[in-house]
């Protein structure tokens, strides 16, 4: 379970300073499967970033379970993410040098995951995974990236527009198996999404606007 309270963030440039959360408040129940939507620059992207301590926020509250983030520091933060989370980034920041086998491994910490092959399977890139990012496809990079950010079955996961470089039947395909992955394994899933549509297959849809 992530729960906010009272939520205040803005960003600072030069002498501007732009709101994008003000008092907000969310309950992200475990189990569950949220969208959240919005026009670009509204902060969907700030927001995952925020449930797991990647950025900082003024005032308020954000606990993940019981753990209160502003009370952690970065070593802290650091075990929090590894225990709780799996990410998937809007652009995928995958380890350039490693294969794609061997970023899921780097992000289990090297150690072994059972059914890793199958896993590359229903993710349609069972004859990339000993490739190199630079050899792959933008959708073919997206699909590696979701399977790095599912493969050590993380409690919680957080996707940002994990759809957004794939083609419609592509998209449906992942669509499908994220949906089942994260009821099979009983994870808190949350995505940022523009595509309506998938928004609409989540238990609960949490829509933004530049001022939460």
């Amino acid at each position: 379970m992530i729960t906010i309270s009272k939520l205040n963030k803005a960003y600072f440039e030069a002498e501007k300073k732009t709101k994008v959360f003000n008092n907000f408040s969310y309950v992200f129940e475990g189990s569950r499967v949220y969208s959240v939507v919005g026009p670009s620059g509204s902060g969907k992207t700030t927001l995952l970033n925020l449930l797991c301590g990647l950025d900082k926020f003024e005032n308020g509250s954000i606990k993940v379970n019981d753990s209160e983030l502003k009370n952690l520091d970065e070593t802290s933060l650091d075990q929090l993410r590894k225990k709780y989370f799996g990410f998937g980034f809007q652009f995928h920041y995958l380890l350039e040098g490693l294969t794609v086998k061997e970023n899921c491994l780097a992000a289990n910490f090297g150690k072994e995951i059972k059914a890793l092959d199958s896993l590359f399977e229903e993710l349609g890139i069972s004859a990339k995974s000993d490739n190199y990012p630079r050899n792959l496809s933008g959708g073919e990079k997206q699909r590696a990236a979701i399977a790095r950010a599912v493969c050590s079955k993380p409690p919680i996961l957080l996707l940002d527009e994990p759809t957004g470089n794939l083609d419609q039947e592509n998209s449906l395909q992942i669509q499908e198996f994220l949906l089942e992955h994260a009821k099979q394994n009983k994870s808190l899933l949350i995505f940022a999404t523009h595509d309506e549509a998938f928004a609409n297959k989540a238990d609960y849809t949490l829509r933004i606007t530049s001022e939460a």
